[in-house]
């Protein structure tokens, strides 16, 4: 299922993905909530979320991803939904704006472009 959702709520890299998926008609969801999303310890709230394939996609903007404290908190989080059975893949923004088709193609693989 295709979740439908106003893109003024998506980030702009977000969005490139969602335009992605849907011209392909791949089945997502959007912002999903897992193990209580942000409102419980180790929860999370994933971007995109491709049931059928078992793929957590998170969309990773520069700007909210780096440094040592949220690299740290991204990489428990990461963690905690590979516990649950989810493969996930990071989804950087300058591999999506530089490199899309490729980027997105080894993520319907559960690969991660190479950093």
């Amino acid at each position: 299922m295709i979740t439908q959702v106003a893109t003024a709520v998506m980030s702009n890299i977000e969005e490139i993905v969602f335009r992605w998926l849907t011209k392909r008609k791949i089945s997502f969801e959007f912002q999903t909530s897992l193990s209580g999303g942000i409102f419980e310890l180790g929860g999370a709230v994933v971007d995109f979320l491709l049931r059928e394939r078992g793929l957590a996609w998170r969309v990773m903007g520069e700007y909210y991803h780096r440094g040592v404290e949220k690299t740290g908190s991204d990489i428990i989080q990461k963690e905690m939904l590979s516990a649950l059975g989810w493969q996930v893949c990071d989804l950087w923004s300058d591999d999506l704006l530089n490199q899309l088709e490729e980027t997105m193609q080894l993520a319907l693989q559960g690969r991660e472009m190479l950093r």
